[in-house]
C-alpha cells in the first residue's frame, strides 16, 4: 500500500473511527498560537482532541494509527467573513432598513454549495452574517461547514451584529423626486448621509429608551431595540462593513459617539488609516487580500486596496483577521493567508489569522481554532505546508469525523 492510500484507507471508516480513538503521527503540526510541531502526534478521541505533542506522546493502546509523514496538519480553518450558507437573496431582508433583531441562522442551508466548497478547502467554520444591503442587518452567527441540521451545525448564535456603510444600502434607492412612488425602495436611503442617518436614529431611539427604562415602567418589548441596547451595554460586539477610509472614519466616529464595541469589515483602506485604527484598538477583518491584483474586483466603494496592508496592519499591531469577505473574485481563505504571507506576514500569523485569531474574536476559542487537549477535534491533513501554492487538503476533520467535499 502506498503512502498516500495507508493516510486516506483509515479516513474512510468514518464513524467507526470516530466512535475510538485515533492517532496521527509523523506530521509537522501547526497548533494555532503555538510553536510548530516538527514530528507531531495528535490523539483523537470520541469527537475531542485528547492530546497533542511531539513524538513522545503516548499512543493509547488499541488505537487507530493514521500515519502522516510528510504533511501538515492545522486547525480547521475559520472563515470570520463568509459569502455564502444561504440561498440568494435570502440574507438581505429589504422590508425595512434597520432589522437588527433578524437572525441569519433562520436563512442557513446546509446544502448551499459554498459550504462544500469551503470544507473541501480546510474550512471547518463560518462566521454568517446578514447580506450587505441593509443599514442594520441583524445577528451573525458561527456555524460548522458540514451538517444536515442547522441547529446542529450550530457553535455559538448571536455573536454579532451587521452594519454597513457605503454604496450598498442605498444602491438602486430612487429618491421621491425621482418618479412615482411604487416601490419600498422610494423611502429608503439614496446616499451615504442617509445611510448613516439610519444607523445614528436606530441607535439614538435605543440609548433614549434604555435611559427612560431606568427605574420606570418597562416599556412594551421592542425585540430590533433590544438588540441596540445589547450592543450599548457592550454585551454584543457590532461588525461594521466598511471599506473605504471614509466609510472606516464614520464607522469609528459612530462607534466613539454611541460608545460601543465593533470590529472594522472589510477594510480596504485600513492602510490609510492604521492611526485611527490603532487608536481606537479595533479589529480588523481584511476581506480577501488578493483582490487587489485582480482587475475590476478592487476599489469598492471608493476604495484603495494594497497588497502589503495585512503586513502594515502587523507591523503597526493592529489586530487582523484575513477572510474572504464579500468579494467574488476572493480565492480560497488559505490561499489569502499564502498571499498574505508572500506579501510580508509572518507565515506563522498568517495560519494565526485564519484560525486561533478568528476564533478569539467570535468567542468560540474554547472549542476551536487551535488543537489542544478537550477541544472540538476540528483538524486538516495537508499534502504539503498550506502555505505552500501545491497544499491541498488531503483530508477535513469536523468533530473528528473525515467529512466530504460534499454530501
Amino acid at each position: 500500500m502506498s503512502r498516500l492510500a495507508s493516510v486516506l484507507v483509515p479516513f474512510a471508516l468514518g464513524t467507526a473511527l470516530a466512535a475510538q480513538t485515533t492517532v496521527f503521527t509523523g506530521a509537522r503540526i501547526l497548533p494555532g498560537g503555538a510553536p510548530p510541531i516538527a514530528d507531531g502526534v495528535l490523539v483523537v478521541t470520541g469527537g475531542r482532541i485528547a492530546a497533542v505533542g511531539d513524538a513522545a506522546t503516548p499512543v493509547p493502546d488499541g488505537a487507530a494509527i493514521v500515519d502522516c509523514r510528510g504533511r501538515t496538519i492545522t486547525p480547521g480553518l475559520i472563515d470570520a467573513s463568509f459569502r455564502g450558507g444561504a440561498a440568494a437573496g435570502d440574507l438581505n431582508e429589504q422590508g425595512d432598513e434597520v432589522t437588527p433583531h433578524l437572525r441569519a441562522l433562520d436563512s442557513l442551508d446546509p446544502d448551499d454549495p459554498a459550504l462544500a466548497r469551503a470544507r473541501a478547502a480546510g474550512v471547518t467554520a463560518v462566521h454568517l452574517m446578514p447580506g450587505t444591503r441593509n443599514v442594520i442587518g441583524g445577528l451573525g452567527c458561527v456555524v460548522k461547514t458540514a451538517g444536515t441540521d442547522p441547529a446542529a451545525m450550530l457553535v455559538k448564535a448571536d455573536v454579532s451584529l451587521r452594519i454597513v456603510m457605503g454604496s450598498e444600502p442605498s444602491a438602486e434607492n430612487r429618491a421621491i423626486r425621482g418618479g412615482r412612488v411604487d416601490s419600498i425602495y422610494y423611502r429608503r436611503p439614496t446616499t451615504r448621509m442617509g445611510v448613516v442617518w439610519e444607523t445614528r436614529r436606530a441607535f439614538h431611539e435605543a440609548k433614549q429608551a434604555l435611559e427612560l427604562s431606568l427605574g420606570a415602567t418597562p416599556a412594551p418589548p421592542d425585540r430590533g431595540r433590544e438588540v441596540l441596547q445589547r450592543v450599548l451595554r457592550g454585551d454584543l460586539t457590532a461588525y461594521t462593513t466598511a471599506r473605504s477610509e471614509q466609510d472606516i472614519r464614520t464607522a469609528l466616529r459612530i462607534a466613539a459617539e454611541f460608545g460601543y464595541r465593533t470590529v472594522i469589515d472589510e477594510a480596504q483602506d485600513a492602510w490609510v488609516v492604521a492611526d485611527e485604527l490603532l487608536a481606537a484598538q479595533v479589529t480588523v477583518l481584511l476581506g480577501a487580500p488578493s483582490a487587489a491584483q485582480v482587475q475590476g474586483s478592487a476599489g469598492r466603494d471608493g476604495a484603495d486596496p494594497r497588497y502589503a496592508t495585512a503586513k502594515l496592519l502587523a507591523d503597526r499591531g493592529i489586530p487582523f483577521v484575513i477572510t474572504t469577505g464579500t468579494n467574488t473574485a476572493a480565492l480560497e481563505l488559505v490561499r489569502e493567508a499564502m498571499f498574505a504571507a508572500r506579501n510580508g506576514v509572518a507565515p506563522a500569523q498568517a495560519i494565526d489569522a485564519v484560525t486561533i485569531a478568528p476564533a478569539r474574536l467570535l468567542g468560540i476559542a474554547d472549542r476551536t481554532g487551535s488543537l489542544a487537549a478537550g477541544k472540538d477535534a476540528d483538524f486538516v491533513v495537508w499534502s504539503h505546508d498550506p502555505l505552500d501554492p501545491a497544499a491541498v487538503a488531503e483530508s477535513v476533520h469536523i468533530d473528528g469525523k473525515p467529512v466530504p467535499a460534499s454530501r
